[in-house]
């Protein structure tokens, strides 16, 4: 049954270029787009800049309040899919918009509020 609740929210996750600065995440919360998130933070090397805590290295820390491109999930996402001048490369030709809401939403998880 979680897997049906996952299949239907991804079946409405808004496209690439749906997302604006204030979309809200349509995963939020949701504990299988956490894990699945958390997965593809792995598999995607995403730990290699952000580290496997998301506290930072090379790439900024994901953990804190300071967002350079913005903390709202809609700007997560943008700066997730699209890049960003300074070293983040773009990830909209490697991943699905839905994967990409699954890692804004592990990101969310994890992000001290």
């Amino acid at each position: 049954m979680k897997y049906l609740v996952l299949a239907l929210a991804l079946a409405t996750t808004p496209a690439f270029a749906q997302v604006t600065a204030d979309t809200a995440n349509p995963l939020a919360g949701q504990a299988d787009a956490i894990e699945a998130g958390h997965a593809l933070f792995g598999q995607m090397n995403c730990a290699g800049c952000h580290a496997y805590d998301l506290t930072g290295g090379m790439g900024p820390d994901l953990t804190d309040n300071s967002w350079q491109y913005g903390g709202k999930p809609g700007e997560i996402f943008h700066t997730i899919a699209e890049g960003t001048p300074r070293g983040m490369p773009a990830w909209k030709d490697k991943l699905t918009p839905d994967q990409i809401w699954q890692i804004v939403t592990y990101i969310q998880s994890k992000h001290a509020n």
